[in-house]
């Protein structure tokens, strides 16, 4: 059933990146005859269509990449397609009206690698060592970010920014007029010069966040204050947050004070609405500073890469507590001999890992059961209402 659903994505994805070349190769051609009406019309579905998918579908163009076949590509080698159009185009003269077109063409790029050099700057001087929610940071003197779309979106900023400047040129193919062009630069170098202005007074002192060193000094005060005494561990990727997601409520039910500790910035929007505090530790040296807290105890969903980094501290008791157990062998995975303690649902999963026998000792196995289970009500008889309802749970089949 699954491969039903994909094979009609992946049809529409290949259209898609059929679709442009296609219409780069018709803009080509309409350049060279030329074909005023067929160079238009490829020229401008060819951006409107990048400009769909920068939207709609941006993993797509992100493979686009791997071949070096990026969005400043893509747009570099229309924009060159239509200066080759507008200089086979009778009417249009070469050193008078399509020169001064050609060096606003020039200096619009200048303007998109200038503001993505400031972009890149203002991310590495705002970019604190740690991540945090729901928690108090106004002790560090944040302030508003940078507008998403030149700060972080280059790809959407420059064929935001390449509509007016490809509008124009358009229309001074049909008119062989050349003021057209030259007033879609003008509006995107404006757009352009003082979107890159604005972006750059993030670099002044006043906008500026916190040193790492004056950061972690209030990261180590804020443990101090707020003393966790028990946290869950996670880190994964984009499609793992539901291993963390399924224990929220859970924690936060905990007697004491939880917290959620995480390696993966992306990680921190991925964990759904919870009020237990979150604080994101990328680095490996500053997730040694846990080691001076009052954490005692650790809580592991899932295995990963990154959890030998955290079981170095001897101070704190770990224990692992799966996100799902089932008669796959990954239920009773030999990593599991590195935690101080495996939690268990009940009898079976501690028999299962006794088979197993990969070398976690049965003192170690803790049958805690399984919280999530907690709202379903046990059986009571045979159902006496109109309606009877079922719980179907299966389980995956692993690999």
């Amino acid at each position: 059933m699954p491969s039903a659903g994909i094979a009609p994505r992946r049809v529409v994805q290949l259209t898609a990146l059929l679709a442009m070349l296609v219409f780069f190769a018709t803009q080509l051609v309409g350049a060279v005859l030329p074909n005023v009406p067929l160079f238009i019309a490829a020229s401008a579905c060819g951006l409107a269509l990048d400009l769909f998918l920068q939207h709609k579908q941006p993993g797509l163009l992100a493979l686009l990449g791997k071949i070096r076949l990026d969005v400043t590509v893509r747009q570099l080698f229309r924009d060159m397609l239509i200066m080759v159009g507008l200089l086979r185009i009778e009417g249009i003269n070469p050193l008078h009206e399509q020169a001064p077109l050609t060096v606003g063409l020039l200096l619009f790029y200048l303007v998109h690698f200038a503001c993505q050099a400031a972009a890149i700057l203002v991310r590495r001087t705002r970019q604190l060592p740690f991540v945090t929610r729901n928690i108090d940071a106004s002790a560090l003197r944040l302030n508003a970010a940078p507008p998403r779309l030149f700060a972080r979106q280059h790809g959407r900023r420059l064929l935001r920014l390449a509509a007016p400047v490809t509008a124009g040129l358009l229309v001074t193919a049909a008119t062989k007029d050349a003021v057209w062009g030259g007033a879609g630069l003008a509006i995107a170098l404006l757009i352009g010069i003082g979107g890159t202005a604005h972006l750059a007074s993030w670099l002044l002192p006043r906008k500026r966040v916190a040193n790492e060193a004056t950061a972690l000094r209030w990261l180590d005060k804020w443990l101090a204050d707020y003393q966790p005494t028990v946290g869950m561990y996670f880190s994964g990727g984009n499609s793992s947050a539901y291993q963390a997601n399924m224990w929220l409520s859970t924690l936060a039910a905990l007697d004491g004070k939880p917290i959620i500790v995480l390696r993966e910035r992306f990680m921190v929007q991925k964990i759904e609405a919870t009020d237990v505090p979150i604080v994101c530790l990328p680095k490996v040296a500053h997730l040694m500073r846990l080691e001076h807290s009052t954490l005692k105890v650790l809580l592991h969903p899932a295995n990963s890469g990154k959890t030998s980094q955290v079981l170095r501290i001897p101070s704190i008791k770990h224990a692992f507590i799966n996100h799902g157990e089932s008669d796959k062998l990954s239920s009773c995975n030999p990593y599991a001999k590195a935690y101080d303690e495996v939690w268990v649902a009940g009898p079976a999963a501690r028999e299962r890992y006794q088979l197993a026998d990969i070398g976690v000792e049965d003192k170690d196995v803790v049958e805690v059961g399984r919280p999530q289970l907690a709202p379903i009500r046990p059986y009571a008889g045979v159902p006496t209402g109109e309606l009877t309802t079922v719980l179907y749970a299966p389980t995956w089949e692993g690999w």
